[in-house]
C-alpha cells in the first residue's frame, strides 16, 4: 500500500500520460445553421385534461406566411415546453421562436397548480411525467396542424421536467427525442442540500411560481417538500420521495422507451456539470450496465444520448443561435427524420475544457482513471509525501493547503475526493472544501467546491467511484436518517468529501490550493441552510482537521496529460 501510495503521489507531481488514448477526431457531422422560413403566429389558447380531471392550460404557436401572415400549411412536428412560471414568463429561457421559424408548432403549457393550470402544485415526480405524457398524446393526435412526431424543449426547471415525461411516455410513443438543458442528475444531492445540509433553493423558489387557482400554497407537494428542507423533516434525508424523482434512477425506463436525449449543463451552473450523472446513467442503461457507475474507457456508448457542459452560469446562452441551432439539428434528427449524421459519434460526451478554452469530446467519464493523491502539511502545503509529525488546524481559520508548482502540464478531468480526518468539541461539524488553481502569478481561480456534515459521513463503497489501485474519486453518501451518527467530542473521524467534477488545465507553473472551512463561503455554487437540529449540533463547536502520518488528511484528483484529448470539430457553444 504504501508503494501503491508513493507511485500515485509521484504521478501526481510529474503529471505523467495516463490512459485516454487520443482518437482521430470525428468529421461526419457538423451543424448546418438554417435561415428562418416561417414567420410566428399569435399565440393560440388551449386547455388539456389530465386522466385524473385536472386540466392545465397551453398556448400554442404556429409557422406562418411571413408575408401575409396565413397560417403555414405544414403539417408540422410539435415541440412542448412545460413550465411552472406561467404563460408570460418570467423566464426568458422559455422561447420557442427559433424553432417555429424553422418549421415547429411550438407548445408552451403551464404544469398543473401554476398559471391558469388547475391542480396542486407539485415539485417534479411521477404526476408531472403523467401529466407530459398525456400532453405529449395529445399534441401528437388532437393538435390541429400536428404530424404526430413530438419533442420536448426547455431549460432549467423546463428541462428537468422532460426527464419525467420521457419516462412515463411508454414504448413506441409519439415522443421521439428529448432535449433537457440546464439540468441536474440527482435532485437531493444537486439542488435540495450540499453534502447533507439543505440549502436554501427549493424553499426559496417554491414562493416564485405563480400558483394556479386550484393550489394551496400551504399544503401543496412542493410546500411540503421546501417545508421538510426547512425544518429538518423528513424530506431533509435522501428518503424514498428523493429516489422517486432521482433521474438517474429511473433512467432505465427513459431508455426502455426508446427516447433519445440531448443535454446541457454549464461547469458554473446552480449544479455544475449535473448533467453528466444523467449521461452516464444512459448510457449504461442502454448497454444494460449500473446506472451509476462510471464508464470506462473502451466500453460501449451510443449516440442517442448526448451530453454538452459549457463554461457557463445558469441557462446563459441557451436561447442564442448556437445552442438553439444544436437542439434544432438534434430535433431535425429524431423528429423529421434527416440524415443529419449527429448521432453517429462514439464520443457523444462534449466538454470545454477550462483555460485550454477549446471543446473537446469523450465517451468515458471519467476520461482517465489515472489519480494522484496531495497530503495536507504543515505550513499550508500540500505534498505527495505523508506528514513527518503531527499536527492540527482549526476550521475556524480556513486552513489554506497549496502544492509546489506543477512540472508539467496537466488536465484534471472529473471528481475530487478530499479525505480529511476531523475532531469537533461539538456533536457535529461540517465542512466546505474549495479548491482553486493558482497561477504563477498569485491569480487564484476557483475550480470546484463540495460539502459534507460529519454526521452523515458513512460511506456507500457499492455507489463510490474510485480509480486506479482503488483510489476513491468520488464518495457517495447514503443521506439517510439510519446513516446519521453523531460526533463523540474529541474523538477523530474520516470524512470523504465529494467536490464537483471538472475539466481545467493545470498549466505548468501553476498550483492546486485547497481550502477547508466550517460553512460555506460566498461564490459556493449553493448555499446550505442548516436545519434547526443541525443548527443545535453543530452550535459553539470548534473543529480541527488532523495532520498525522498514521491518519492522513488528503486530497486525491485525476489527472490526464493535455494529449490525451483532441479538440474537438464542433463548437457546442460560447466560448465564455
Amino acid at each position: 500500500m504504501k508503494k501503491a501510495r508513493r507511485l500515485a503521489g509521484a504521478a501526481l507531481l510529474a503529471l505523467a500520460a495516463v490512459t485516454v488514448v487520443p482518437a482521430p477526431a470525428e468529421a461526419s457531422w457538423r451543424p448546418k445553421p438554417e435561415p428562418a422560413t416561417y414567420g410566428q403566429s399569435e399565440a393560440v389558447p388551449a386547455s388539456v385534461t389530465m386522466d385524473d380531471g385536472v386540466v392545465l392550460s397551453a398556448r400554442v404557436v404556429y409557422p406562418v406566411d411571413p408575408v401575409t401572415g396565413a397560417r403555414a400549411p405544414g403539417p408540422f412536428p410539435v415541440l412542448l415546453s412545460q413550465t411552472p412560471y406561467g404563460m408570460a414568463g418570467p423566464d426568458p429561457r422559455a422561447g420557442g421562436a427559433y424553432f417555429v421559424e424553422r418549421g415547429y408548432i411550438y407548445v408552451t403549457a403551464s404544469v398543473r397548480g401554476t398559471g391558469t393550470s388547475g391542480g396542486q402544485l407539485d415539485w417534479f415526480g411521477r404526476r408531472q411525467g403523467q401529466d407530459g405524457a398525456t400532453l405529449v398524446n395529445w399534441a401528437a393526435h388532437a393538435l390541429p396542424g400536428s404530424d404526430g412526431a413530438v419533442g420536448l424543449d426547455g431549460c432549467s426547471y423546463l428541462g428537468v421536467d422532460q426527464w419525467y415525461t420521457a419516462a412515463e411516455v411508454g414504448p413506441h410513443s409519439a415522443l421521439k427525442a428529448i432535449a433537457p438543458f440546464c439540468t441536474d442528475s440527482q435532485m437531493y444531492q444537486d439542488l435540495a442540500t450540499v453534502g447533507g445540509v439543505p440549502t436554501t433553493f427549493i424553499p426559496s423558489i417554491s414562493r416564485a411560481f405563480p400558483r394556479g387557482p386550484e393550489d394551496d400554497p400551504l399544503t401543496d407537494p412542493l410546500s411540503v417538500t421546501a417545508g421538510d428542507l426547512t425544518t429538518g423533516g423528513a424530506r431533509s434525508y435522501d428518503n424514498a420521495y428523493w429516489h422517486g424523482i432521482d433521474v438517474q434512477e429511473f433512467m432505465p425506463r427513459i431508455v426502455a422507451n426508446g427516447v433519445p436525449a440531448l443535454s446541457e449543463a454549464g461547469w458554473k451552473d446552480l449544479f455544475p456539470g449535473g448533467n453528466i450523472g444523467a449521461y452516464v446513467a444512459a448510457q449504461n442503461a442502454y448497454f444494460g450496465r449500473p446506472v451509476t457507475a462510471p464508464i470506462a474507457a473502451g466500453e460501449r456508448v451510443t449516440g442517442r444520448y448526448q451530453a454538452i457542459v459549457g463554461p457557463w452560469t445558469h441557462g446563459q446562452h441557451v436561447n442564442e443561435d448556437v445552442l438553439s441551432n444544436l437542439r434544432k439539428e438534434w430535433f431535425d434528427t429524431w423528429l423529421k427524420g434527416r440524415p443529419t449524421g449527429m448521432a453517429n459519434t462514439a464520443k457523444p460526451l462534449h466538454l470545454f475544457e477550462n483555460g485550454g478554452d477549446r471543446w473537446v469530446d469523450t465517451a468515458a467519464w471519467p476520461p482517465s482513471t489515472g489519480t494522484g493523491t496531495y497530503y495536507l502539511g504543515g505550513n499550508g502545503t500540500l505534498t505527495t509525501t505523508r506528514p513527518a509529525t503531527e499536527g492540527s488546524d482549526a476550521l475556524s481559520a480556513a486552513p489554506t493547503y497549496t502544492t509546489a508548482p506543477l512540472t508539467r502540464d496537466a488536465v484534471l478531468d472529473g471528481p475530487i475526493d478530499v479525505s480529511v480526518q476531523l475532531k469537533s468539541t461539538a456533536p457535529d461539524a461540517y465542512v466546505a472544501v474549495t479548491v482553486n488553481l493558482v497561477s504563477p502569478s498569485g491569480a487564484v481561480t476557483k475550480v470546484s467546491d463540495g460539502g459534507l456534515l460529519a454526521s452523515l459521513r458513512e460511506l456507500d463503497t457499492r455507489r463510490s467511484w474510485y480509480g486506479a489501485g482503488h483510489t476513491l474519486i468520488q464518495p457517495s453518501h447514503p443521506f439517510t436518517q439510519a446513516s446519521r451518527r453523531l460526533l463523540t467530542p474529541g474523538e477523530t473521524v474520516r470524512l470523504d468529501i465529494a467536490v464537483l467534477p471538472n475539466l481545467t488545465v493545470l498549466p505548468a507553473g501553476s498550483r492546486l490550493q485547497v481550502v477547508l472551512t466550517a460553512q460555506a463561503p460566498a461564490g459556493f455554487h449553493l448555499q446550505p441552510a442548516p436545519t434547526p437540529q443541525q443548527s443545535a449540533n453543530l452550535a459553539a463547536g470548534r473543529s480541527a482537521v488532523s495532520r498525522a502520518p498514521w491518519a492522513p488528511s488528503s486530497v486525491t484528483v485525476p489527472l490526464a496529460a493535455p494529449h490525451s484529448f483532441t479538440t474537438s470539430p464542433i463548437t457546442w457553444g460560447p466560448a465564455s
